[in-house]
């Protein structure tokens, strides 16, 4: 039998391909799977092909067709499928390149799932490879310890041992508000001098790589032990002074291996898929030496589109 969807074309020619590869006798399974259900012209459908259609589905979907009722209705939807199979196929439908396209695109998706994504799975990476990936990558399991705090950036010492002393004293407004008002520091000051996560290098967390506060900064936030602690006036250089306040601790966390082990099977199976594609890519380019020519592509005519054209900004 045909299929309206040349997906299972593709598939079908592939499984009869290796099925019927010797002319090797057919087993009883076979031989079942292979009794004719209908004929549509001088095309058949299988018990084979109607169990194919079945399996493709759910579980809880496959239960509804052990009621003989049901079967008979997925054979006469079969049946209407060839029919309209072979009267596209009578109109010349195959052969129109909307068809073809989709044909190529399929065999292409086929082939990249078959041959690289299911090949394998990441479940069947070696726990000998797991072992050697966490032990050469220990770092990528490890999370640092990561403070949080805000600050008050002000010009003198003077200025920031008083806003210290109004801030233990309790005397409104808050070290929020204060920040807000008086902090030099106009990066952090507009939520409240909120200097966001960082390590004790100083790198804020979650940022580009480079990002990071003033050393003096980090340094005095890891020396405190609680949050809500304040530290002395800070100084920062350059006649600049500033009163610290931790808001936030994040201990360190580690990943055991067999934490971690999921992941890692996972990276190291998309790493081979994608050695895999590459070699083949490189074998096929040896073999079939493709050629392209861009001095030949000012001839590619757009079709003109029906959205406006901005000019370019001046």
């Amino acid at each position: 039998m045909r299929r309206i969807c040349l997906v299972f074309l593709a598939l079908g020619a592939l499984v009869a391909a290796r099925a019927f590869a010797g002319d090797a006798p057919a087993t009883p399974n076979e031989a079942r799977r292979a009794k004719i259900v209908a004929t549509v012209g001088t095309e058949t459908i299988t018990v084979g092909e109607l169990e194919d259609s079945i399996n493709a589905r759910s579980v809880r979907a496959r239960r509804r067709f052990a009621d003989p009722e049901m079967l008979q209705e997925l054979a006469d939807e079969q049946v209407k499928n060839e029919l309209f199979y072979q009267g596209a196929e009578k109109l010349g439908y195959a052969n129109d390149p909307l068809v073809r396209q989709f044909l190529d695109q399929t065999l292409v998706q086929l082939y990249v799932r078959k041959e690289f994504e299911e090949a394998t799975t990441p479940e069947s990476v070696p726990d000998e490879a797991v072992v050697k990936y966490y032990e050469e990558h220990s770092e990528e399991f490890r999370r640092p310890e990561m403070r949080r705090a805000r600050h008050i950036l002000v010009a003198s010492r003077k200025e920031a041992a008083d806003i210290r002393r109004q801030l233990e004293s309790g005397q409104k407004p808050a070290f929020r508000a204060l920040a807000t008002e008086r902090s030099l520091d106009t990066e952090t000051k507009l939520r409240g001098g909120d200097l966001l996560y960082f390590t004790s290098d100083g790198a804020l967390v979650g940022k580009p790589d480079g990002a990071r506060i003033d050393a003096t900064l980090a340094k005095a936030a890891f020396e405190l032990s609680k949050t809500r602690e304040l530290t002395r006036p800070l100084d920062l250089g350059d006649g600049k002074w500033s009163i610290l306040e931790l808001t936030g601790i994040r201990p360190e966390r580690i990943q055991t291996r067999e934490q971690a082990s999921p992941l890692i099977r996972r990276k190291i199976w998309r790493d081979e898929r994608q050695a895999a594609l590459t070699k083949t890519i490189s074998d096929l380019r040896a073999e079939l030496e493709p050629e392209t020519f861009p001095e030949r592509m000012d001839a590619v005519v757009l079709e003109p589109s029906s959205e406006p054209i901005e000019p370019p900004n001046q």
